[in-house]
């Protein structure tokens, strides 16, 4: 390998050399592969075009903008599968009834009503009203020399649906040529149904029009007037009402559809299965923020409870079994701050999977959140069918010192055990037993759980809890007021109290803090209903938990959301404080390093790395990082040594390949930077600076 004394000053590598020097602190040494951000997805294949064709009557806004934004036939065939089971009425049957019908129905309509049209059956006014209320119970068709053609379709209505009990549809040629159109008595108006001279009548002497369509057709009269039987308008005016029934037709299709399946499909289809995924489950949640009083840290506690669970039975270990796989998403404004998933397995005999199936599965756990305003969503996936339920929330969390209420979260069950672990729903030695559906038995002795931060305040008095009831027919109102118990702490204190066992009613629970004067300062409020049953059988409750001394890994995914967030300082904070406290964790270490590396402390991100033993599991990570920190330094010869060694490990990273290649220019070795540079190209063609780089390292 040359020197750079070596090799001449007009060597077709000087000025890459050069140019190498200038992206020394540039982010395309050292990214991983982003998709370009001006990528446009390709168009739409024909089947998928045809495919929003068959669903334009009944599809969302929502879920067409979600399925034009995917990029890939495979994201939209999970897409259509999802879409058609979230409007199946009997999900646990091979059919799908409501899609048979209603590809039935298009294709009844493109047969029949595109014959006089030059649009295809399905976008004509008949087809439409066929495809969105399928036949009607009765047609009739009117061809009389004085009327244009007219069909009048009736219909049963359920007025549940915001229908009448019965009603017509009615379609007439206008002005006796082309294809029959939607006729609406308020729009359209009577005398268009009847062949009249010019002049024979005023289109608004509605009295005049109605007795001439009754000599000639008492049927198509009343119909002229208001598509519902029996109605009746003042001086004969067309109704107005047709139009309401009008839009209420077209929208009953889209009314009650989850569309929130749609965007947690869009927002999560690369950490879940979704090209299985056969359903969209409804699910119910909670979410309770604390500030631990031992740690000082915002947890964000949550809960989501989907309406159903599926298990797997082994004849081998008789056990049914399922695994979730839980993808939690933190975002602040538009900007993800933190992301990760984790499986959760599950194992049952025949009685615990009994009971599970039948009382339901609470999937929790808690995290560590930054201050400001954020979103949770958090979605889970049964491995058994891969069906899946999320949820989103929006949470402000309080700054540090700034006094803050946390709570107040109603329990039909507080443990107190030591504090040998971190859990949802935990708070120092309490642990609560949230129910997301809040509805709880008359005999169960209900518990409250909440927090207190007093921020700078000296002395400020304890919580106050206020009880209110809309109460049950025959039952009396409950008003309340409770003192809770604290339960340790100084500055960030716990609360508990008993509210006991409670009469069947709907129920407000309000805390609040107040100040010297008695004004409330703060003040939180939950409902919940207990019911007449005694004793209601509430979920399982699982959720995983975190060794108290492995809390430093607290602090990291706190750095990691400071460093996304853009808060650098704070970020590096969180780094150190987790190093002081779990310096022996390698994934910790190697974290703070990637961070460094963006920083450009090439020697704090080398002093980081030292004691982190070369492992399977590190190794990779570690000459890479290593590579790029010695490149920062100007120590070229033992970046190549570092970067080979990571690509050997694994030759797919453009990253290294990148700095292996401006690390040869530094040491005058063009055609091994060649070598690097074109491998990085292969991988990723659109990255100019590198092509332009490479180009220079050419021989004229």
């Amino acid at each position: 390998m040359p020197s750079p004394a070596t090799v001449p000053s007009a060597d077709v590598g000087a000025r890459a050399r050069r140019r190498a020097s200038l992206l020394l602190g540039s982010l395309l040494i050292f990214s991983s592969v982003l998709p370009g951000a001006d990528a446009k997805s390709p168009p739409l294949a024909e089947k998928y075009r045809q495919w929003l064709e068959l669903v334009d009557y009944i599809i969302t806004p929502a879920e067409r903008k979600i399925f034009l934004d995917l990029g890939n036939d495979r994201d939209r065939e999970a897409f259509v599968n999802i879409f058609w089971n979230q409007r199946d009425p009997n999900r646990g049957t091979p059919e799908n009834e409501f899609k048979d019908e209603h590809v039935k129905r298009f294709q009844y309509a493109n047969r029949y009503y595109g014959f006089t049209s030059p649009l295809p059956g399905w976008k004509t006014d008949r087809g439409r009203i066929h495809i969105l209320l399928g036949p009607p119970v009765n047609r009739s068709e009117i061809f009389n020399s004085y009327l244009y053609p007219i069909e009048i379709w009736e219909y049963y209505g359920d007025p549940g649906k915001g229908l009448p009990t019965m009603f017509n549809v009615v379609f007439y040629r206008k002005g006796g040529a082309g294809d029959f159109k939607l006729y609406i008595p308020a729009v359209d108006g009577p005398d268009q149904l009847l062949v009249t001279q010019i002049g024979e009548f005023s289109s608004q002497d509605y009295r005049a029009i109605y007795r001439k369509i009754f000599e000639i057709k008492p049927e198509v009269a009343d119909v002229a007037l208001t598509l519902i039987p029996g109605e009746r308008t003042a001086n004969y005016a067309p109704s107005m009402r047709d139009m309401t029934l009008m839009a209420k037709i077209t929208e009953l299709p889209k009314e009650n559809i989850n569309t929130t399946y749609a965007n947690q499909f869009l927002r999560f289809k690369s950490y879940v299965d979704i090209q299985q995924s056969v359903d969209y489950l409804g699910s119910r949640h909670e979410v309770l923020l604390l500030r631990d009083p031992v740690s000082g840290l915002n947890l964000l506690h949550f809960a989501i409870w989907p309406e159903r669970v599926s298990v797997d039975y082994s004849a081998d270990t008789k056990k049914y079994s399922c695994t979730y796989k839980m993808v939690v998403d933190l975002r602040q404004g538009e900007r993800i701050i933190f992301q990760h998933t984790k499986n959760l397995p599950f194992a049952y005999d025949q009685a615990d999977m009994e009971k599970t199936l039948a009382n339901g599965l609470i999937l929790a756990d808690m995290l560590p959140v930054i201050d400001g305003e954020l979103e949770i969503t958090v979605l889970v996936q049964n491995s058994v069918n891969h069906e899946f339920a999320s949820f989103s929330e929006k949470i402000r969390v309080p700054p540090p010192g700034e006094a803050a209420l946390f709570g107040p979260l109603v329990s039909y069950r507080i443990r107190r055990e030591a504090r040998a672990a971190l859990g949802a729903f935990s708070l120092q030695n309490i642990h609560a037993s949230p129910d997301p559906q809040r509805t709880f038995g008359e005999k169960e002795p209900l518990q409250v759980l909440l927090a207190v931060d007093h921020g700078t305040a000296v002395a400020t008095p304890a919580p106050e809890l206020e009880l209110i009831s809309v109460p049950a027919a025959g039952a009396e109102p409950v008003s309340r007021r409770l003192t809770p118990r604290a339960q340790g702490g100084q500055a960030i204190q716990a609360y508990t109290a008993d509210l006991g066992t409670l009469p069947a009613g709907y129920y407000r629970l309000r805390a609040s803090l107040r100040d010297a004067v008695g004004r409330e300062s703060l003040g939180n409020e939950t409902n919940f209903t207990v019911s007449r049953l005694p004793v209601l059988e509430h979920p399982t409750f699982a959720a995983p938990t975190l060794a108290v001394e492995r809390g430093y890994l607290l602090l990291g995914m706190l750095a990691v959301q400071y460093e996304a967030s853009g808060r650098m300082e704070d970020a590096a904070r969180a780094y150190e404080q987790a190093l002081g406290q779990g310096g022996g964790n390698a994934a910790l270490r190697i974290a703070y390093a990637r961070f460094l590396l963006g920083r450009e402390r090439f020697e704090k991100l080398l002093a980081v790395l030292a004691p982190v033993p070369e492992q399977e599991k590190t190794a990779f990570d570690l000459q890479a990082l290593r590579g790029k920190a010695l490149y920062g330094l100007g120590r070229w010869r033992e970046a190549v040594d570092a970067l080979l060694k990571a690509n050997t490990l694994y030759d797919s990273d453009i990253s290294v390949l990148n700095a292996l290649g401006l690390s040869f220019l530094r040491l005058g070795n063009p055609l091994e930077a060649r070598k690097a540079l074109s491998a990085s190209l292969k991988i990723k063609a659109g990255q100019p600076e590198i092509a332009d780089l490479l180009r220079q390292t050419e021989a004229p």
